[in-house]
């Protein structure tokens, strides 16, 4: 295995010196600041600015509350960001140690660097932090946990699989019944599995009661998000997600789906089939192989209903909740080679999977690193204009100068509907919603003697706004 910590350790040196560089020229955009905020008041709301209230309006995700203690000391933005490039590469432990059960050492290792090089998994450890960077690696721990039989371990696991995000909660319903089946089927065969990695369990009984666990945390916590949890905070704000002409929200455009088939046309898009590609390719197509791949589909769906084009691009966060089951259903075709005899023809298949992931790094990146590597403005005059507003002081600024003062200016936001005392913001920043809405609002405030500005350093201004 010291191969394999070796990979994770360059994984890591290599995030540790982009996400610093990043953070250095200010890329990092406002979900960035926002998870700040919202870790920051984990044990009194989960509130932030920019979603005007608690983030349990737009989703179930109660484990950030474990990162408490790291944005706690750091008070930066920056600490999420390493913990999201951290939770990524620990992914590759349980895959690899779920394939050392039944493969040779070498051929686990390949295993095990391929969530260290399949592109849209390395693209959320890029990106901006998210709540869903826990998936992969609880998923894939929870499955090796299983095969394994580390029953405190997955009832530990089972917990925070629960807590992630309420559309994983939704995957974690379909495997905890998929494991209930596989389970109670196998009951009836006389000897032991072969491996939970081959859907044959070696303990069926234990495996079903297991399943069933999973599946009833999962349904329990769904329940009490949208039974209790929004009913109190209002309505679930993601539901736009699922606009079109016909229907809107995800039960309604799934149910016009079923009852006009003619409208999938309109949904299933050239650019969502590139994205099926995008998914597939780097990996060989081997996940088409496996039954483990069935698991990605709740959440491909979701990402393929959706009329947002950011939900379906190759880079961004919403590709956690299918890749665990990719990963996990070529590393089963891969040890599946290996266990028929074919070791060599095991290898050759991680080798394609290797090649394929470092030639999609090179034609279509998913970290966009011309955009994101490149400063966006000067923001030497930020720090000090920012001296001469109080901490507490409600603020409104631009997206990625708010995700550098997010966890230090609680009341800190980017939209400029909600009510602010000061404003920074440069005057002919690159960015088209501040120059068409922020900007002429804040311009219009002066023009009614209700904004002034506090001090100047070149374009850049601190405005102070009297009232409301």
């Amino acid at each position: 295995m010291r191969r394999l910590w070796i990979a994770i350790a360059i994984f890591c040196a290599i995030f540790i010196v982009l996400q610093t560089y990043r953070w250095r020229i200010w890329t990092f955009g406002a979900d960035t600041g926002t998870f700040s905020q919202i870790v920051l008041d984990a044990f009194g709301g989960f509130r932030d600015g920019p979603e005007q209230g608690t983030h349990f309006r737009f989703h179930w995700a109660p484990l950030l509350a474990v990162l408490y203690p790291v944005v706690a000391l750091t008070r930066s933005g920056l600490a999420l960001q390493f913990s999201q490039f951290v939770l990524i590469a620990f992914t590759a432990v349980p895959i690899y140690a779920l394939a050392r059960r039944y493969t040779d050492e070498r051929t686990a290792v390949w295993c095990g660097i391929l969530p260290l090089i399949y592109p849209p998994l390395v693209a959320v450890a890029f990106g901006e932090f998210h709540e869903i960077a826990f998936y992969p690696l609880v998923a894939c721990a929870l499955i090796w946990a299983l095969d394994a039989e580390r029953w405190v371990l997955f009832a530990v696991l089972a917990i925070a699989s629960a807590l992630v995000r309420e559309e994983c909660c939704i995957a974690f319903i379909v495997v905890g019944l998929g494991l209930t089946l596989t389970g109670t089927w196998h009951m009836r065969m006389k000897g032991a599995g072969s491996g939970l990695l081959f859907f044959e369990p070696r303990n069926p009984r234990a495996l079903a009661a297991a399943g069933m666990f999973l599946f009833l945390l999962n349904a329990g916590a769904l329940a009490v998000y949208f039974l209790v949890v929004i009913p109190r905070v209002g309505a679930w704000q993601p539901a736009h997600f699922y606009d079109y002409p016909f229907a809107y929200g995800p039960a309604a455009v799934a149910l016009a789906l079923l009852a006009h088939p003619v409208l999938v046309a309109r949904v299933i898009t050239p650019a969502k089939i590139g994205y099926l590609l995008e998914a597939l390719t780097p990996l060989a197509f081997l996940p088409l192989r496996s039954l483990w791949s069935l698991y990605a589909l709740p959440g491909l769906a979701a990402l393929l209903l959706s009329s947002e084009w950011g939900a379906f691009r190759m880079g961004s966060h919403y590709a956690a909740v299918w890749i665990p089951w990719l990963l996990l259903g070529a590393v089963a075709v891969i040890v599946s080679l290996w266990r028929r005899g074919n070791a060599r023809s095991a290898r050759r298949a991680a080798c394609a999977a290797a090649a394929l992931c470092t030639l999609f790094f090179l034609a279509f990146n998913p970290l966009h690193p011309f955009h994101f590597l490149r400063p966006v403005y000067p923001h030497d005059a930020v720090m000090p204009l920012l001296r001469l507003v109080p901490p507490t002081a409600a603020l409104i600024t631009h997206d990625e100068w708010f995700a550098h003062i997010a966890a230090k200016y609680p009341k800190a936001t980017i939209f400029p509907y909600t009510p602010y005392r000061y404003a920074l913001f440069a005057d002919d920043y690159p960015n088209a919603y501040y120059q068409t809405v922020t900007r002429r609002r804040l311009l219009d405030l002066a023009a009614h003697g209700r904004a002034r500005v506090v001090r100047r350093i070149g374009k850049v201004a601190l405005w102070e706004v009297a009232g409301p």
